[in-house]
This record gives structure tokens, sequence and C-alpha cells, in this order.
């Protein structure tokens, strides 16, 4: 039976003495479009990569964003990766050699819609290889996991293949990021995996959902190291539910977090264990304020759980990061919300690790700090998911973009720079050309030649802050135009 939870908490701010160095953090970091954080791993050195989406910098209308941060927050790299098209970056695991294996979808390259997208880079964010997999429907990748042979299985949507509009997709690829088998699963309707983990048994466990004509229940599916399916359970109401994330427990079992709007005229989040044959332990719906959701779920060394998502209408305004933690009965202990120093805006925790110390890393987005609309925003806590100060530093990052007209392209960097300082950018152009500063008006302010090459700097004028664009004009070429930024 579920049992209904109606919660009101208050995050509770601790402080430090001015002379201790602080431990727990809350950053942004971006552009000046829409930036997100998808996904968190703490890597073999102790640093934080980062995996997700932007619309700042990069190629075409949507990137793969990766940052490596240390534990104080700094960068140490960041990068893009993707084609013309849009690209969207999920999750990440370090791979043997010190890289990383990325997953996500493109529609920039591939047999045709959206592809899933399978991305390594080495340890210094450089790309190794690329892959896209699907059909000439639309698919996508959201997980991946290691596999006990040195591989790799992913897990997302298919609409090119299976039994229905959608099924849960799962691919199974060697080191070099070969397909070795593929597998379906589901019925006629829509169903889909969010999240993929590699058992202590070395078979796999997707959590998604899955449809009937009337509803949508949160699903599990237990999987052998072949992809055939041990066994299957589905958790919900009479409407709308799903899973988004799934963790092996200590003892076995499984727990997983989503959302359900079965028991309610609002958005509650799910929150249910099975044992390791799939027989239900404990299932949970929480409401607080005008809805609420989880994204991903964490087991402590003390045997309570972590889930991360977001609480409507509860913290300093719209939506902000909830943090519940819960032991491993499923009873709640405590909830903390967090949006800063008062956001107005909406936050969400996309995703949580749990840290050597104790604490936890948060990953999401922010739409209150920042630079941009949207700005990836990464929160360091306690072990109780508290942060020492309520204050977020803003971290703007000088990555290239690149704006494409007629086939050319310009790469300009750094996009925010200081009143007559270096602009760089990148030509491909093998004749001289001239560069015009204008207003985001288009009225000149002044033009620059120069001859052919390849890199090439100038310095601006002396501008008031603001936005700026930059038109490169080679001699009957047509106008390629990027923008920058100048601040105080």
């Amino acid at each position: 039976m579920m049992t209904k939870w109606l919660i009101v908490t208050t995050a509770v701010i601790c402080c430090v003495g001015q002379g201790q160095a602080q431990t727990t953090w809350q950053h942004t970091y971006g552009g000046y479009s829409t930036d997100e954080g998808n996904s968190v791993l703490v890597n073999a050195e102790g640093n934080y990569l980062i995996v997700g989406s932007t619309g700042s910098f990069g190629a075409g209308g949507g990137d793969v964003y990766v940052l490596l941060l240390d534990p104080t927050g700094q960068k140490i790299w960041s990068t893009t990766l993707g084609g013309a098209g849009v690209e969207q970056g999920r999750q990440a695991v370090q791979a043997l050699d010190g890289g990383y294996v990325i997953v996500g979808t493109t529609n920039s390259s591939g047999s045709g819609g959206y592809d899933g997208y399978v991305v390594k880079v080495d340890a210094l964010g450089n790309p190794v290889w690329e892959r896209t997999f699907g059909g000439a429907d639309w698919d996508f990748l959201h997980s991946i996991a290691h596999s006990d042979d040195g591989g790799y299985v992913v897990a997302g949507q298919t609409h090119s293949a299976g039994h229905g509009g959608g099924d849960a997709w799962v691919l199974k690829l060697d080191e070099a990021g070969f397909m070795q088998w593929e597998r379906t699963y589901g019925g006629d309707e829509e169903d889909f995996a969010r999240s993929i983990i590699t058992t202590m048994e070395d078979g796999y466990m997707i959590a998604g959902g899955i449809s009937t004509a009337m509803d949508q229940n949160a699903w599990l599916v237990n999987l052998d190291s072949a992809g055939e399916v041990i066994w299957d359970v589905q958790v919900g109401g009479d409407s709308l539910d799903y899973a988004n994330s799934v963790i092996q427990t200590a003892d076995g079992g499984y727990a997983a977090v989503g959302v359900t709007k079965s028991f309610s005229m609002f958005t509650e989040a799910l929150h249910f264990k099975v044992d390791e044959s799939g027989a239900s332990v404990w299932i949970e719906h929480l409401l607080q304020g005008a809805g609420e959701e989880y994204y991903d779920i964490a087991e402590l060394t003390d045997g309570r759980l972590v889930a991360v998502g977001y609480v409507d209408g509860l913290g300093s305004g719209g939506k902000d990061i909830y943090m519940l933690f819960t032991n491993e009965s499923g009873d709640f202990i405590s909830g903390v919300t967090n949006g800063g120093d008062n956001g107005a805006g909406d936050e969400v925790g996309q995703a949580i690790t749990v840290l050597p110390n104790g604490g936890c890393l948060i990953v999401g987005y922010t739409e209150s700090f920042g630079f941009g609309v949207r700005d990836v925003y990464v929160v360091k806590t306690d072990s109780i998911g508290l942060t020492e100060s309520i204050a977020v530093q803003a971290h703007f990052d000088p990555l290239d973009v690149s704006e494409r007209a007629s086939g050319d392209e310009i790469k300009v960097f750094p996009n925010l720079i200081s009143s007559g300082g270096l602009l760089h950018f990148q030509r491909p152009y093998s004749a001289a050309a001239t560069a015009h500063i204008m207003d985001v008006r288009g009225i000149s302010i002044t033009n620059v030649a120069f001859p052919p090459g390849g890199r090439t700097s100038i310095r601006v004028p002396e501008l008031a802050p603001g936005a700026y664009l930059i038109s490169i004009v080679q001699q009957g070429g047509s106008p390629v135009v990027s923008r920058f930024f100048v601040v105080n």
C-alpha cells in the first residue's frame, strides 16, 4: 500500500568562521544562452566531470557541454562536442585509459531524425572517436554504464525498431564504441529507458516507463549479460508514472526514483524499492508545494538514501532544487531546498553523486544566477545537504562560438572581454579580409583589415559594456557574423 507524505521543510544554512576554508559551495558555469548540467562523476583524481548541453557555445543549434572541475569548483577544462545540428549530452563514464565516454543525442549526423550519440574524449577533453546509432526515425540515448569485459552498455529509446511507437533500447558496445548487440523492450505503446546500471551479478538493470493504451507505469527490467530479460516489475497507479534513475543498494535490492500523477492533481515524486528478485519492498509518493519530481538517487555510506530533483513553490521562488534524505526503509529523515541566495527563477537538480568525505555534489541548472537564460548549476553540500553559504559564484566560460553563413565559419574568443582588450578569431579564409565591429543595431564602429592567415588578434576600441557584432568579409564572399560582449 502506498503512503502519501505531505512534508514542508526549510533549508538550514551552516556558517563557518572567517578563517576556515570553505568546503561546500554553489557555482554556475556557462555563457549568455541556455546551458544545463545533466550528470556528474568523480574521476580517478578526485575531480568532477560534468556533462550537459549548451546553446551558448559550439558549432550549431546546441552542443554537448563537458566541464572538468577541481574540488573547489574551479574549471580545469571545458569543451563542446557536436556538429552543425543539435546535440544533447546526458551521461559519461571514465574509460580505463583516463578518458571519458559520453552518451547523448544528435541530429547532425547518423541515419535520420535524431540518433543516439556516443563520443569518447581523452583526459583533456579532446575527441578520440564518435559513433551514431539508430535508424530512419528518432532514437535517443540517455545513460551509459561499464560492462564487465571493458566495454559499455548504453540505454534510451528507439522509434526505429521494436514493437511499438517507442521501445526501451539497449546497446552493448566494445571499448572502441562498436556495437556488439542491440535489444529492444516494450509493447505496442510508448516505452523507454532513462537509466542503466551494471548489477552485482554482472547483468544490467534499466529504469524507465512502460505504457498501455490507458496509462503508463514506472518500469524496472533486470537483464543478464546478453541482454535477455530475467524479470521486470511495474510500479504506479492509473495515470502517468515513470522512473528516472535506479541504483543497486548494498543489500542487493534496487531503489528507484521518478514521478507519478496517479495519486494527486499535482505532480508527485515517486520513490520505491524492490528486492533482488523484483518483489516490492516499499513504495512512497511524496508531494510538497505545488509539484515535485526526482531525477537521481544515491546511497550514502551509512545506508541512507538521498534523492534529488525539484520542488515547486516551497523554496525561494519557482522551482528549487530539493534533496530528500530517507532511511533504508524509505522513511523520511529530512528535506533541503536549494535555490541559492533567494533565486526567483527555477533551479532543478538533475544528478547527484556521493563524495568520498560523505558530502554530495548536485548538478542541474539555474535560471536565477549566472550569465545566461539558464546556466549549469553545481552545488557541493555536506552529508546532510547543507552549504556554508547561500552565495552563488558565477563563472563565465570563454569557449568558442561558431556561427555559420553561406557555408563559412568564424570562431571568436573570448566572448567576454574588457573594453580595449584583444579579440581573437580563427577563420578559414586564404585571402585578405576585413573585420567590421558593429553595435547590435548594425551601425559600424570600426573596421580592421588583416592579411591571409589562420588565427588573428585585434584590439577592440574603448566600448561601453554590452553586446557587439563582428562581421568578417572576404573579397567576393558573404559576411560571416558572430557576437562578443564587453564588460567593465
